[in-house]
């Protein structure tokens, strides 16, 4: 008896196992040897079986397949599995890029130098750079990484996260011993975890640098940003090398306080935040209560004539110490180093760590005044004459502290009123849930709880009035809920059994019953929470500029108040100026020198950016737009052109099957709609969801895809029942070798001039359908691009649909023709956006779905539509919580707004600075105008006071009022047959 063996081969290329299957069979049994085959479309496999003794090639096998002719100028391809694999894949983890449009492109090119490397590609949004390496190369991941790192002028750090082979390894299933397959790469690079810390103890900008500077120059963090004007720290670190403890250790070395911000930062900053404001007033309430005094003694008293013989008296009989001079030390004593005792320990942590902030001036200022008194007073006993004493210091010093701590305190209150609307929204957070639960009879049992201790899973009841205690889906009842704490819309929304409802919404009328599928940090409340936060705690890119001027400004101010004390000295020892009477040289020039330290303000500096960022970005919140981080900020206001997807971003999102011609009699519309409908479960793009609605009027249930394919801006292949479906736009049937009848084109063409998207749809290789979509422009559409053009911008549309049906509603809403780019591909969107780059053109890019998000990252600022999908929203930079279009132009006026806000609220702390330090230094003196060091530091704690006001300002802000546009009318077209049975659209 002949024995026989059998060799797997894997076939790719096959549509259906009706026609493609039994070709490949038939071809494979004529060549020599083979005693049989059979070829199974779902498998993609077939098993050849060879008679014992005959000598069939494996490679004639192949060839036999590769040489049908599959359709479309395409053949079939046939391979061995487990063959060694011709290129393999390392992905990279990179650290340090800022954009897409630079520094992604930089790391791309630097990638595609490497000898071995196939090709390249850098993922912006998710920070990953996808690297396809010849098989047969020496090239490892750790090679790739110093490219990377070693790129010039540029600080990136990259980390091989995976690496995998492309082809699968190929084998022969037969009775000999089977080929070993090649060893996988599964390189796992270094594990970067994230912290956020919240901080206590800064007084001002500097004290912020010097965490940043001392976080990102300890081994194995990877990067680190600290922000003075939110009190916190967000670190990505290697854990392999450092861990959280390790970092608040760090911080705590420089004398500051840092713990783990394990909920949102937002209130753990509000809560450090409220403990430094009782503690700066228990200091100002010191102060007052000991500086008054000094004030009434010196200013009143003592120019009493029988009160000022008594002060003038000895103090215990020792000669030449008074209670003029004695009162004002002991007073100003607990005022100095009570409180002040802040500013002294900081001034320490600054000359310790190297960085002179606002804390050294006031310290060094107010001790200067302090111990000179002292030292005035040491010297009248020793000489036992009390004309050298100068007890006005010792009221300079007190007041200096006090008017400081005043400002400090009013700075604090300021501050926490710039995350109101933050706040607002954790006010609204349900404390307890009614929770409902079956008792012993089965019967529901209502039992309350706290929220910390609601699940997913759980089933909660919520009453007319109350707040939804977290994310969920009704399950039993109905209510109106008010979204406008989360979404900006003022409208209630009627939700039914089977919507979804966010926590923190309030029921305005009715009861539901509703299943929890989020609670704590995965609530859409929390999510809102934390984008803000990643965005005030961002560093707006002229924050740079900022913290340079602030690092070098203190050593300035010393220097300047070393070069005032000095030239006044030698003008009054010159006698080149007059000396008031009641002075002398050293004391008339040592006041200039003070009011010259200690009237400059480097907090203002430090604060007049990121408040207006946090007050800013908290604003957007509460219009329905999450801007994510400052760059945005900045970014926007200089857009001057805006590319919008069509859509579900220019169109409602909502489109509906309205016409279904049927081209293949073996197949009724019933059939067919139901297979496309099944075959785009898989799909999140709106067209292919309106195919599913549709079908499901049918009430007929669909079927999952066993295989599902999607070529972005193409269409979809998938397998079901054991035939390959195709659905998606003309391209795509030529490319998948579809035969076209001649009646498409006429159909077609009727679609389209009514506006309507026509879906093709093939089944093995042939068309059998055209499928009808529309949908209407969004009534604010219209209005949303006449004003962008009335700002001077420039209004693109880049859509995938067909040029007729982009045209009917580019038309309809006012976007010029020239201006439509139709039937493009995701690249050709990006492609779009980087040439009107290159013109020097600032781009916002506005879309909604999985194929705008290569754009939405590639453009200079991306706004995704918050309906839109995941990927979208997480590629943009703005995202529209309403899903309104006039959104658009309110996000880049705020953005504009807030910047203005930046630039006055920098302008002004700096102008301050350049105005009044030299006005300090006595240049107008020769006009009588002199700041004397008390009111020197009152001017210095109001400009902190009065930059955080400015940025409070913004609270006011209200979006532009647009014209009303007239309505947009739409048209469904009307086919002359009419199938009786169908629900909704036209069949023919």
């Amino acid at each position: 008896m002949m024995k026989t063996r059998e060799i797997e081969l894997v076939i790719e290329g096959m549509r259906c196992q009706k026609i493609c299957a039994k070709r490949i069979q038939g071809a494979l049994k004529a060549v020599p040897g083979v005693e049989n085959a059979s070829v199974s479309f779902k498998g993609k496999q077939a098993i050849v079986t060879l008679t014992d003794g005959a000598y069939a090639p494996v490679v004639d096998l192949i060839n036999a397949v590769r040489d049908l002719d599959a359709g479309a100028n395409k053949q079939f391809n046939a391979y061995l599995p487990n063959s060694n694999p011709s290129t393999r894949m390392v992905y990279l983890h990179v650290v340090g890029m800022s954009c897409a449009m630079k520094c992604g492109k930089t790391v791309e090119t630097a990638l595609q130098e490497v000898n071995g490397v196939e090709c390249a590609s850098v993922d912006f949004p998710h920070k990953l750079a996808v690297v396809t390496v010849k098989s047969d190369s020496r090239v490892t991941g750790e090679d790739l990484v110093a490219k990377i790192e070693g790129i010039k002028d540029k600080k990136f750090t990259a980390y091989v996260v995976k690496a995998y082979d492309e082809l699968v390894a190929t084998r022969i299933s037969s009775s000999g011993p089977a080929i070993p397959s090649p060893l996988v790469e599964n390189t796992t690079g270094a594990d970067v975890g994230d912290v956020t810390l919240s901080l206590i103890g800064m007084t001002c900008n500097s004290c912020a640098n010097s965490v940043e500077t001392a976080l990102k120059q300890t081994d194995g963090v990877v990067s680190a940003v600290v922000n003075f004007a939110t009190e916190s720290a967000y670190v990505k670190f290697t854990k392999n090398v450092i861990g959280i403890r390790s970092l608040v250790e760090v911080v705590e070395s420089l004398g500051y306080g840092a713990t783990v911000a394990t909920g949102s930062i937002t209130m753990a900053s509000n809560e450090n935040r409220k403990v430094g404001i009782a503690d700066w007033k228990r200091r100002l309430y010191i102060s007052l209560f000991f500086t008054i005094p000094i004030v009434v003694i010196m200013t009143i008293l003592d120019n009493i004539g029988r009160i000022r013989s008594e002060l003038q008296r000895p103090v215990f009989g020792i000669a030449g110490i008074t209670w003029d001079s004695f009162a004002p030390f002991v007073l100003a004593t607990p005022v100095q180093f009570y409180a002040g005792l802040k500013f002294h320990k900081e001034a320490i942590k600054g000359i310790r760590n190297r960085v002179l902030g606002m804390s050294f001036l006031v310290s060094m200022g107010t001790n200067a005044a302090y111990f000179y008194g002292l030292f005035s007073d040491i010297r009248c006993i020793y000489l036992k004459n009390n004309s050298y004493s100068v007890p006005d210091m010792y009221m300079t010093s007190a007041m200096l502290i006090t008017f400081i701590v005043l400002g400090k305190t009013l700075e604090a209150i300021a501050k926490g009123r710039t995350n109101d609307a933050l706040y607002k929204l954790f006010d609204l957070q349900a404390k307890v849930a009614t929770m409902m639960l079956s008792g012993a009879d089965g019967n529901l049992v209502e039992h309350v709880v706290p929220i910390e201790l609601v699940q997913q899973g759980d089933i909660l009841k919520v009453v007319r009035g109350g707040s939804v205690p977290a994310d969920g889906i009704i399950t039993f009842g109905e209510g109106h809920l008010d979204e406008s704490m989360l979404t900006g819309e003022s409208q209630l929304i009627k939700k039914q059994v089977g919507a979804t409802v966010l926590g923190a919404t309030v029921n305005a009328d009715g009861l539901f019953h509703m299943r929890v599928t989020g609670v704590g940090k995965d609530t859409a409340l929390s999510q809102i929470v934390r984008l803000v936060e990643d965005a005030q705690t961002s560093k707006v890119p002229i924050q740079a500029f900022a913290d340079k001027i602030a690092s070098v400004f203190v050593p300035i101010v010393v220097g300047l108040s070393l070069l005032t004390f000095i030239v006044w000295y030698i003008l009054a020892s010159s006698a080149r100026v007059s000396v008031p009477s009641d002075s002398n040289n050293f004391l008339f020039s040592f006041n200039f020198a003070i009011s010259t330290l200690v009237i400059a303000c480097p907090c203002a500096l430090g604060l007049a950016i990121p408040t207006a960022v946090m007050v800013g970005t908290g604003v957007g919140a509460s219009h329905g737009i999450l801007i994510k981080g400052g760059e945005p900020l900045e970014i926007a206001h200089k857009v001057n052109t805006v590319l919008f997807d069509k859509t579900g971003t220019l169109t409602m999102g909502s489109p509906t099957v309205t016409d279904v011609i049927v081209i293949n009699d073996e197949y009724d519309a019933n059939t067919l709609i139901m297979l496309a409908a099944s075959a785009e479960l898989g799909s999140e793009h709106p067209l292919g969801q309106a195919i599913v609605n549709y079908a499901k009027l049918l009430s007929k249930p669909l079927e999952q895809p066993q295989v599902f394919h999607a070529v972005s801006g193409k269409g979809i292949c998938v397998e079901l029942n054991d035939e390959i479906v195709y659905l998606g736009n003309s391209d795509y049937m030529d490319e998948s070798g579809m035969k076209k009848q001649a009646s498409i084109i006429n159909h077609r063409s009727k679609l389209e001039q009514s506006g309507t998207t026509v879906i093709y749809m093939g089944i093995c290789d042939t068309i059998v359908a055209l499928i009808g979509i529309s949908d209407a422009p969004r009534p604010d559409a219209m209005q949303t691009v006449a004003y962008l053009h009335e700002l001077g911008m420039e209004v693109y549309m880049v859509t995938g649909d067909n040029y007729r049906s982009a045209y009917y509603i580019a038309e309809q809403i006012g976007i010029p023709t020239h201006h439509i780019m139709a039937e493009v591909l995701p690249s050709n969107k990006v492609a779009k956006v980087s040439d009107l780059q290159s013109q020097g053109r600032i781009v916002a890019m506005v879309g909604d779905g999985i194929n705008d998000a290569p754009a939405l990252a590639q453009a200079n600022v991306g706004i995704a539509i918050g309906a839109g999908t995941d990927i979208a929203i997480e590629s943009a930079s703005m995202v529209l919580m309403k899903s309104k279009l006039q959104d658009v132009v309110t996000a880049l006026d705020l953005s504009k707004t807030v910047y203005r806000r930046i630039l006055w609220n920098f302008g002004w702390a700096l102008g301050y600075n350049l105005v009044l330090v030299p006005l300090a230094g006595g240049v107008f003196y020769s006009w009588s105008v002199v700041i004397p060091p008390m009111f020197a530091g009152a001017a210095m704690a109001l400009s902190s006071v009065s930059v955080v006001i400015s940025s409070l300002l913004l609270k006011w802000y209200s979006p532009p009022k647009m014209p009303q546009a007239p309505a947009i009318t739409t048209h469904q077209d009307d086919f002359s047959y009419i199938e009786a049975s169908s629900p909704v659209a036209n069949i023919v």
